[in-house]
């Protein structure tokens, strides 16, 4: 009768799995329109656990290194205000990070553009004379090209007038412009009070997810869940760390390498190949891309040298910095590295290439485990001989040696 129960009770879920995978094929265009409206509206609540997931890893700097020895004061006031110290100075920090690249990055921006713009029409005579030049070499008369003049006074005169007479289209899309700038603005405010209340109250938080999962799934789903859950956030808050403290180390090498060679814009590119650099594996080589065509604009020559001391730069970066500071934390072999930037790229873009590093390492982690629990199991059930036996002694050791 218990056997006949049981095959029943398996019967009707794999029922109700086919019907559930039928409708979900049925309706995946109404589901994906659902998860997308789902996602806009979360996107505040998301964007504030995903600060207070960042400001976590500074915050725990603070209260485990530098305010430690509140724990052992006798009075319960300053046990307790460590947390309140700690958060405010993470929020100062993170904050005069944001100010500072804005106070250093805006002005120089606005000098780039703006000199870029004045000598546009040098670049182009300057390109145009190139080209005959090339052509004469091989006897080409470069009266059979057409000559490319361009006439910058009436360039000039057709965009005053274009402004002039379509200023009510401007008006608009600025006025649009304005409109979604300011709702960002207030949502970002929103998305960092959220995490700030988060983080102040990080510790009832995680017990009240960690008892939802465990008063809602059995006991073996619950203890692989919070396990999961325990080993993304080791892998992720160390992955933060690592990306944070590699590209703050990139971006000063580069600025200072640039001083030391005169090349020019040294802080917009620094900045630009620090932030990149957050993308594993091809974020410098993007930041290397915009600051050698920034160069090339002023000097070829200056941009080839640049290109070859990023280059020694990221040897360096890749054979030293990166093992040392994210190798480790990480835990994944490159070419997994390469094939998670490249994945998570294209299903999510910049977020994908972001995050697709730290999702992979912990399906690695996960599959490991269950590959050794298997492998152990198999050889206890072979009677401990053979191959299957030495692969289980060598896992051993190695969980020993790690211990």
């Amino acid at each position: 009768m218990e056997f006949n129960r049981k095959n029943i009770k398996t019967v009707l879920l794999i029922i109700l799995f086919a019907v559930v995978i039928y409708t979900l094929a049925r309706n995946v265009t109404v589901i994906l329109s659902l998860l997308v409206k789902l996602s806009h509206v979360l996107a505040t609540v998301t964007a504030g656990f995903c600060i207070a997931f960042i400001l976590n890893v500074p915050l725990n700097f603070f209260e485990r290194k530098v305010f430690r020895f509140l724990d052992k004061a006798k009075h319960k006031f300053f046990r307790n205000i460590k947390r309140a110290v700690s958060l405010v100075l993470t929020m100062v920090v993170a904050l005069g990070i944001v100010v500072g690249v804005v106070l250093v990055v805006l002005p120089k921006l606005g000098t780039t553009i703006t000199g870029l713009a004045e000598a546009l029409p040098g670049y182009v005579s300057s390109a145009i004379e190139w080209v005959e030049g090339f052509l004469e070499r091989f006897n080409i008369a470069s009266e059979s090209i057409p000559k490319i003049t361009v006439d910058w006074d009436a360039l000039f005169g057709n965009l005053y007038d274009y402004v002039l007479g379509g200023s009510g289209n401007i008006i608009n899309t600025a006025t649009n412009v304005t409109t979604s700038l300011a709702s960002g603005v207030i949502s970002v405010i929103f998305s960092v009070v959220i995490g700030v209340y988060i983080l102040a109250q990080k510790e009832r938080v995680g017990r009240w997810a960690k008892g939802i999962v465990i008063a809602f799934l059995p006991e073996k789903a619950s203890d692989r869940v919070l396990n999961v859950a325990r080993l993304s956030n080791e892998v992720f808050a160390n992955f933060i760390t690592g990306q944070l403290i590699e590209a703050i180390i990139l971006g000063i090498l580069c600025y200072i390498g640039m001083l030391i060679f005169r090349f020019p814009y040294p802080e917009i590119i620094a900045v630009v190949i620090g932030t990149t650099s957050l993308v594993p594996m091809v974020g410098s080589f993007i930041g290397e891309l915009i600051g050698a065509f920034l160069i090339l604009l002023i000097s070829p020559l200056k941009a080839l040298f640049f290109v070859v001391f990023i280059l020694c730069l990221q040897q360096v970066e890749s054979s030293l910095i990166y093992p040392r500071v994210v190798g480790k934390s990480v835990g994944l072999p490159g070419v997994l590295v390469l094939i998670s930037v490249i994945v998570g790229s294209n299903l999510a873009g910049v977020p994908g290439a972001l995050l697709g590093v730290p999702v992979c390492a912990v399906l690695f982690i996960i599959i490991r485990e269950a590959v050794r629990e298997r492998t152990l199991k198999k050889a206890g059930a072979d009677g401990g001989s053979g191959l299957m036996d030495n692969l289980a002694d060598s896992i051993a050791g190695e969980k020993k040696a790690k211990k």
